[in-house]
């Protein structure tokens, strides 16, 4: 059964809602047992590479093959892309969940301005603003009673704004890709991202003692 237009977005946001949700409390959780982020995040990309290319060998989905002309535009996205999991990864371990799912659902705001601004789009409605707003003075209710930032001030939400400002224009800059690249699949996006994602990340693991701190 095929579903309508509306249906098809609303199951969508929903489906991302829950797959976004729950790879913050999986990761949290792997962290608490394997605190090395950059390597937690490499094995992920390699299992999403592993997933893609079993389901083509068993003609599950169709996967767009790598060409060098599609690589170009995605590397500056890999780069945000590498940068927004570090960040993210490092304001769970540093964090905790709500903190880093507060400032995540701050990310609209900003993508709404940087498309209007960058991309061309058309600013928010007053309606959109509205909603906007509500977001924004919720994050800024739960950061007047966050005790870590009570205690710490501004520096407890370093992580956290970095990881905001770099989704923003991973999510933005992603959009202008998806328009710009001519891909025949979904999974196409997500093959380019996951195979360039995960050098940047082993680079992340050098600098940040990783390797030091497994052994």
């Amino acid at each position: 059964m095929r579903l309508s237009a509306n249906a098809e977005v609303i199951a969508s946001v929903v489906a991302y809602s829950f797959c976004s949700g729950s790879l913050v409390l999986v990761n949290k959780l792997c962290l608490h047992y394997l605190p090395y982020p950059s390597i937690v995040v490499t094995i992920q990309l390699w299992a999403a590479l592993l997933f893609i290319q079993l389901g083509n060998a068993f003609n599950l989905m169709d996967v767009d093959p790598i060409i060098m002309r599609f690589v170009k535009p995605y590397l500056l996205y890999t780069v945000a892309f590498s940068l927004g999991v570090y960040c993210n990864m490092k304001s769970l371990s540093l964090s905790n969940v709500e903190t880093v799912i507060v400032f995540r659902a701050l990310a609209p705001l900003l993508v709404s301005i940087f498309d209007a601004v960058f991309l061309g789009r058309e600013w928010p409605s007053l309606r959109s603003w509205g909603a906007l707003s509500i977001i924004a003075l919720g994050a800024l209710s739960y950061a007047m009673t966050d005790e870590q930032f009570q205690s710490q001030g501004i520096q407890a939400y370093f992580w956290p704004t970095l990881y905001l400002f770099v989704i923003s224009f991973e999510m933005a800059y992603g959009k202008k890709i998806i328009s710009g690249v001519d891909m025949k699949t979904f999974s196409g996006p997500v093959l380019y991202t996951n195979l360039l994602g995960w050098p940047p990340m082993l680079a992340f693991a050098a600098m940040g003692g990783e390797y030091e701190r497994l052994k």
